[in-house]
């Protein structure tokens, strides 16, 4: 079995439903929590992949995350940034991020874009992506060397590449009701986001498969066939 570096940056914020996706696809969880005074090491050593949660950017480790963050890319470690770790990756390489007008959290649809067509994970995702939005700040542009590979509706930028190891998802794929809850959102919501639970794991276990197999090594980049069900 594999292993993943993962950053909790807040309780609220953990792992939820990629915990179990990462395991069925061979790869342990070893979850440092900085909030807890842990250390984020300087790179990523002992473990196949990184994944960094949301959380992350205005704390006291911003900086140590940023690092990291930019030593897995620099040492082609498979990586997954969320939320404000995406957002972190994005601005270490040259993008910029914004306040949202409006607080307005829930599920989304996301499109792919031409170019997640040769890519390792979204090759074979479907043409539009569940995900939950939940953000006060959002990208507001890519990194010039970053590959958009699935924005919203109106195109704002979402889920992107930098390098050929390294992914950013602003929005969430982890997140359930509970979390929702925990998180202070109300009853409503949370029935909205467990309501699309199906979706999500429909689509996003077999993209975290995929990333666990960049990872262990089971495939050498190339895009994987979609799971069964």
């Amino acid at each position: 079995m594999g292993s993943a570096l993962v950053i909790e940056n807040s309780p609220a914020w953990h792992l939820g439903r990629l915990e179990e996706w990462l395991d069925s696809a061979g790869v342990r969880p070893d979850v440092i929590r900085p909030h807890r005074g842990e250390t984020i090491p300087a790179r990523v050593s002992d473990h196949d992949c990184l994944v960094a949660l949301g959380g992350g950017r205005g704390v006291a480790w911003t900086n140590e995350l940023a690092g990291l963050l930019a030593h897995a890319v620099a040492d082609s470690t498979p990586t997954l940034a969320i939320c404000s770790s995406a957002r972190l990756l994005a601005v270490e390489f040259g993008g910029t991020v914004s306040e949202v007008e409006e607080f307005r959290p829930g599920p989304r649809l996301l499109g792919r874009r031409d170019a997640a067509g040769d890519d390792p994970l979204f090759a074979t995702a479907p043409m539009t992506i569940d995900v939950v939005a939940w953000r006060h700040e959002e990208l507001a542009s890519l990194p010039q060397n970053a590959l958009s590979l699935a924005a919203s509706p109106q195109g704002a930028p979402d889920v992107f590449r930098i390098g050929t190891r390294a992914w950013g998802i602003q929005s969430h794929m982890e997140l359930d009701g509970a979390m929702v809850t925990e998180l202070g959102g109300d009853a409503e919501l949370a029935a909205r986001v467990d309501g699309i639970g199906e979706y999500l794991t429909d689509t996003w276990q077999p993209i975290i498969a995929r990333f666990a197999g960049v990872a262990t090594g089971r495939t050498a980049g190339q895009p994987l066939p979609l799971l069964d069900n």
